[in-house]
């Protein structure tokens, strides 16, 4: 079994054009890289190279595959074509994270039971896009669709012949063809897995892809009176001014500058050549490139693009006080959450002094 690693980044925006413009969502970055590259350099520590089915080629140790028309089924396709003496394809979704044993454990279950092929299984959780699937005898994928308490993970390992199929059918359409006629493994996992499907779904995967090191890089300053409470990373270039504290997991990028006096919290990270200003405080939140956080402001729970600017002054609230003790969850899209503050989308401004309401801008 020759096994060519492809990911599929591409796609059309959708609610991410609030902070990727034209490019796919897979293109947001978060701790200084694509989104899609977490799926690709895991791929590509495992199998030598990876295939990338993209519309914007740059210059990565990948092996780019131009976009061919729209669907992941014309992506699959284009990127077939590039193959070598490959005999099969594990396809990956570029906006899933999850940890390299996934892709190993689907690769080594096919061959252990001898399938043609293998998909990945995740317990059902309110994701939308994603097919319920069930088993026929021997753990063998019977279709897509139906009753089922695990959906696709996005995540396949097929023969090279199934791209035929989709010329005339969509995924899951061809995938159900398939299946009726190949055995297809499916591997139940309950390690980590997160979709990001809506622009706030950036907030749990911060929790994920956090560091768990420090490392200050040679080129970059930090002041000798500044607290640094690991796990933190700090790139080349960046700056920490005298008396901030920041306390790990914090990803701080190539340029960024981090003024005095600031507070950075668990799970922010603050992407290359981002300014925060003096006695600002930030926690759980990406701060998108060359973006700038004004003195004084707070923001929590919140994802703010790149080239925005926040004034002065500005608060973010995370949640909803009703009374003293009462906290009000907030909804959107159907899903409750019990922590969400702003969605700032790329080069806007914020006026100083702005209060901003839990879940402003992700509806």
């Amino acid at each position: 079994m020759k096994i060519a690693p492809v990911v599929l980044a591409g796609g059309k925006p959708g609610l991410f054009e609030k902070l990727t413009g034209n490019l796919p969502k897979t293109y947001i970055k978060v701790r200084g890289i694509r989104l899609y590259q977490y799926a690709a350099d895991a791929l590509a520590a495992t199998f030598g190279k990876v295939y990338v089915a993209a519309p914007h080629p740059e210059k990565m140790p990948y092996i780019y595959v131009e976009e061919r028309g729209e669907g992941i089924e014309r992506a699959i396709a284009a990127a077939e074509t590039y193959l070598g003496t490959e005999t099969h394809m594990l396809i990956a979704y570029g906006d899933v994270y999850t940890e390299s044993a996934a892709y190993r454990s689907l690769v080594e279950t096919a061959i252990s039971t001898g399938a043609d092929g293998a998909v990945l299984a995740v317990p059902k959780k309110a994701t939308k896009g994603y097919g319920t699937l069930e088993t026929r005898p021997g753990g063998l994928l019977a279709r897509v669709g139906g009753e089922s308490q695990w959906i696709f993970g996005g995540i396949a390992l097929l023969p090279r012949d199934f791209v035929k199929t989709l010329y005339d059918a969509p995924f899951y359409q061809a995938l159900n063809q398939y299946a009726a006629v190949r055995k297809i493994a499916v591997v139940p996992w309950g390690g980590v897995w997160h979709d990001v499907n809506y622009p706030e779904d950036l907030l749990p995967l911060l929790e994920h892809v956090a560091p768990r090191h420090t490392y200050i890089a040679s080129g970059a300053k930090v002041s000798p009176t500044a607290v640094l409470e690991g796990p933190v990373v700090v790139e080349e270039g960046a700056e920490v001014d005298h008396y901030a504290v920041v306390k790990g997991p914090v990803y701080i990028g190539r340029g960024a500058f981090v003024g005095s006096h600031t507070l950075i919290r668990n799970y922010t990270y603050i992407e290359e050549g981002a300014v925060v200003g003096n006695a600002a405080e930030i926690s759980h939140s990406l701060i998108g490139e060359r973006a700038t956080i004004g003195r004084a402001s707070f923001i929590s729970y919140s994802v703010v693009g790149a080239d925005a600017v926040v004034e002065p002054n500005v608060t973010t609230m995370s949640i909803l006080r009703e009374g003293r003790e009462r906290l009000e969850p907030i909804e959107v899209r159907g899903r409750t959450y019990f922590k969400l503050g702003a969605l700032i989308p790329r080069a806007t401004r914020v006026p100083a002094g702005t209060v901003l309401k839990p879940g402003t801008g992700w509806q």
